[in-house]
């Protein structure tokens, strides 16, 4: 939808660059002529089957929890799952930044 919608503004402009009207029919029928079809007999073959029976019988007494270690605590866990991805981001940023600061070819390989 947001692809038809900025397509319609790139026609508006008459620009060569936006995506023909038959290619947008096409790819309409595509959606609604192969994956609709698709997911609602899915659906249909998914509820026909029986329930997933479990391989073994659970037990009636409960087990007590072991005791976490210090790294498996939530804020450990929040702490690393923020720092990795901001740390991977920060130095490709940083490379690609200074790169065009001073005026230098970037390259990832």
């Amino acid at each position: 939808l947001v692809f038809f919608i900025l397509n319609l503004f790139i026609w508006g402009q008459k620009s060569s660059g936006a995506v023909p009207f038959s290619t947008m029919f096409a790819l309409l029928v595509l959606w609604f002529g192969i994956s609709v079809p698709l997911v609602f007999l899915g659906s249909y073959f998914g509820f026909r089957r029986d329930p997933i029976s479990l391989p073994v019988r659970t037990n009636q007494i409960p087990r007590q929890i072991p005791a976490q270690p210090w790294y498996m605590k939530p804020t450990v866990m929040c702490a690393v799952g923020g720092i990795l991805p901001f740390g991977a981001v920060f130095t490709e940023l940083f490379f690609i930044m200074s790169s065009l600061w001073q005026h230098q070819f970037y390259h990832l390989f």
